[in-house]
């Protein structure tokens, strides 16, 4: 048997699927574990930033808000861009090319800061787009004096991204998530000095988060590098060796990037709307979506973990050439999300003012946030189910139909939808959550209806080889 075929399943065992089906389990558990904990590390800092300014002043988080709305944007969409390393490192390592592995994230190093030095210019531009959007001028100018701090950790959080995707496609996320563990604890000590003014400081409000999420952020990229570079298996996967940066030679990793960063900009695009169509509506309505969007980030960013995942997951098996195992594995992602989702979907169906409390002691925002956050426990199941089966999509290397099934549902359906029902229909805020609501469920049909129909193609072609 060749080092691609995939292993020789004894279907007369009784037993042969069960088996598969907890070794896809045990696996996606060993590797999303340490996955999860670094993307809530990730969305911690947002989490710290946002109850601090929350408790400071009302009017700075409406400033945080709506600068998190353009960050958030252009950094998913440079994350997207640079999901080729994810894909094609595990890939190899399925295929046991381990000095492709390295190959591969060499080249996102260089691609990893230009697309951050992108991000830093766009975000220099940001008082005059919030303008052109009708957004509050004071509001317009408070937020883009945050996108202008956190614009300067821009290329490092990228960087950070590069050997964060490097490691977890090698089954290495461990160190990852220690160092993103010291990196919020780091967050935190700055936020008390810079946003209520310790240690000689004066108070900076949201701007001092600004400065600690680029401050910690920074460290953290160079702490990974530092580690790629000295591990101990660097010769293995031959991180120090020269290699060709020429276009044509790795021009599959940057194909996979623009489908994934087109679905990301697509989507966050959406998203990004709901935050203009939440200026519209006032001050109060963006700060009770600011919050309500932090709290559901938490099982989202579990949800983004079990997405890589099963990436990892589905892209070994399709290096190996394993369309049975590819399949197991993704629908073990989507089932593995499915059950952790249920205790939250509880937790913000039954008990949502206690969770919005720890972000603010405005009364007024408490009780506008509270049903937002409901309508998101209704749906938390199914929005972060279609993130998992679209992650395994990408490991599969499929780039294209995913991106159009995202604009499909995120932008020509979600953005008029949640417009109508907010403004035409007069359910205000609530009304932006609902159409998110109906339009991941279009998402979660289309892209399963795409997964199952790969799995049976590719199934047909081993069958016929």
């Amino acid at each position: 048997m060749t080092k691609n075929a995939a292993p020789i399943i004894d279907k007369q065992d009784p037993h042969w699927l069960k088996h598969r089906i907890q070794r896809q389990f045990s696996e996606l558990f060993r590797l999303s574990i340490p996955i999860i904990i670094q993307r809530l590390g990730i969305m911690a800092m947002g989490i710290v930033d946002t109850m601090m300014i929350g408790h400071y002043l009302t009017s700075e988080l409406e400033f945080q808000s709506l600068a998190n709305m353009l960050i958030t944007t252009i950094v998913v969409v440079c994350i997207g861009l640079m999901m080729g390393t994810m894909v094609l490192t595990s890939n190899a390592y399925g295929e046991k090319d381990y000095k492709k592995c390295g190959r591969v994230w060499w080249r996102s190093m260089p691609y990893s800061v230009v697309l951050g030095l992108f991000g830093t210019v766009l975000c220099f531009f940001a008082e005059p787009l919030f303008l052109a959007l009708d957004q509050d001028p004071v509001i317009a100018k408070g937020a883009a004096e945050i996108c202008k701090v956190i614009a300067l950790g821009i290329p490092m959080t990228m960087m950070m991204i590069s050997a964060t995707f490097f490691l977890e496609a090698i089954h290495k996320p461990l160190p990852g998530m220690i160092m993103m563990l010291i990196a919020n604890i780091v967050n935190v000590g700055l936020n008390y000095v810079f946003v209520y003014g310790h240690y000689g400081f004066d108070p900076m409000g949201a701007v001092g988060t600004a400065w600690a999420t680029t401050i910690g952020r920074t460290l953290l990229a160079a702490a990974l590098f530092i580690y790629v570079w000295n591990m101990k298996e660097k010769n293995k996967f031959g991180i120090r060796e020269k290699i060709s940066l020429k276009l044509k030679d790795w021009k599959m990793q940057r194909k996979i990037g623009y489908g994934t960063g087109l679905t990301n900009g697509v989507e966050h695009a959406g998203f990004a709307m709901l935050y203009i169509f939440g200026g519209w509506i006032g001050g109060i309505a963006l700060s009770s979506m600011s919050i309500t969007f932090n709290i559901f980030g938490v099982p989202f960013m579990i949800a983004i973990g079990i997405s890589g995942a099963t990436a990892v997951r589905v892209g070994v098996a399709y290096g190996r050439d394993d369309p049975l195992d590819m399949k197991i594995a993704g629908f073990s992602g989507l089932a593995l999300s499915s059950i952790i989702m249920l205790p939250f979907m509880a937790v913000m169906l039954f008990v949502p003012e206690f969770f919005i409390k720890f972000f603010t002691s405005d009364a007024a925002v408490i009780a506008y946030a509270t049903p937002l956050l409901i309508i998101c426990g209704m749906m938390v199941v199914i929005d972060c189910g279609q993130t998992v089966i679209g992650s395994a999509l990408r490991g599969r290397r499929d780039v294209w139909v995913p991106t159009a099934l995202y604009i499909i549902s995120y932008l020509i359906i979600m953005v008029p939808l949640c417009h109508y029902l907010a403004f035409a229909l007069g359910h205000g805020a609530s009304g932006l959550m609902e159409g998110v609501f109906i339009s991941s469920i279009c998402s979660l049909i289309l892209l399963t209806a795409r997964f199952m129909f790969l799995c049976k193609q590719d199934e047909e072609k081993s069958i016929g080889s």
